[in-house]
């Protein structure tokens, strides 16, 4: 059974409610239609009931900010936890993605998968605002599952990316941030023991940079933050993923090194090359981005997204907020 059947299962035990903001999408309708279908999820599309009932939702579960009794109680409560002027709030509500990310906050969704219409950007902003981070986060990142053929490291071919979509040129501390929520992430999604590697040009010392300080420096908050989390670095990606290399430059593979299954990348140029290039050289599934941070699973699309890439974006979601 492989990854995407297993998390599939898991969603389909649990058909937790998943909201898409970008409802009115044609695509997302026809998306929505199969994953109601399949039983992975409960969709609940944003966007104006005559619309979507028009494009084929009729059977849909539909919710229509602009006429919502649910726009004023999130407005409160949002001004309540802000301070901030309620009537604003209610205008900002308006807004179809900030809309969806208030009911994941409030609980009245269980996950939001958005990104085909709106950029990134956006979707961060609208769940850090109305969603929340998870306590103890301060960075909103993303990870990639990649599934990886005819290869046996990491979790028997599959390893996770982090971060590939967010964070152009993290901090020490943004960087420990994003290790620590993607070993978080690994074991709630997953169920796995995370194995972290600090990814660099450099292999403990063999070269001196303030771009290898930063590394060094995320390792030590890491370790300081989560003293059980099984780290090591800085190191460079083949000693990461290959015993052998590792026993050569280090001197033994130890827990992380030569077995990792977590690569935390120093920078989003290299954690997205790094993805993009195993995702088409080695013809790799690369699954997500799934943002992380969030006190709910939020899934990004990309804009040309199909509809069979919008059901696995949505599965992953729907398992992560099953698990």
């Amino acid at each position: 059974m492989n990854l995407m059947t297993r998390l599939a299962e898991r969603a389909k035990a649990a058909r937790p409610r998943v909201v898409f903001p970008e409802g009115e999408d044609d695509t997302i309708i026809e998306a929505a239609r199969q994953i109601a279908a399949a039983g992975i999820a409960r969709p609940l599309l944003i966007g104006n009931e005559t619309k979507i009932v028009a494009r084929g939702g009729s059977a849909m579960d539909i919710v229509d900010p602009a006429v919502s009794p649910r726009c004023g109680a999130y407005a409160a409560a949002y001004a309540r936890q802000e301070d901030f002027p309620e009537d604003a709030a209610a205008h900002m509500l308006r807004h179809p993605v900030n809309f969806a990310a208030a009911m994941a906050g409030a609980g009245d969704a269980d996950a939001m998968v958005a990104g085909f219409a709106y950029g990134t950007a956006q979707v961060i902003l609208s769940s850090r605002m109305f969603i929340g981070m998870r306590e103890g986060a301060q960075t909103a990142s993303s990870f990639f599952v990649m599934d990886v053929p005819g290869w046996s490291g990491g979790e028997d071919g599959l390893v996770v990316f982090a971060d590939c979509a967010v964070n152009p040129n993290p901090t020490a501390d943004e960087l420990a941030d994003i290790a620590i929520a993607t070993a978080t992430s690994v074991r709630e999604l997953l169920g796995w023991d995370p194995r972290v590697a600090m990814l660099s040009f450099s292999t403990r010392g063999s070269s001196t940079h303030p771009d290898v300080d930063k590394v060094l420096e995320a390792l030590r908050i890491v370790r300081e933050r989560q003293p059980d989390l099984s780290v090591d670095g800085e190191m460079q990606a083949d000693t990461a993923l290959d015993e052998h290399v590792a026993k050569k430059k280090m001197g033994e593979a130890g827990s992380v090194a030569g077995r990792a299954n977590i690569l935390i990348f120093p920078d989003l140029d290299a954690g997205n090359i790094g993805y993009k290039l195993v995702q088409r050289l080695a013809r790799a599934a690369a699954f997500g981005p799934l943002f992380q941070g969030f006190r709910r699973p939020v899934s990004d699309l990309s804009k040309g997204a199909s509809i069979e890439d919008i059901v696995g974006a949505t599965t992953l979601a729907a398992a992560w907020a099953a698990a």
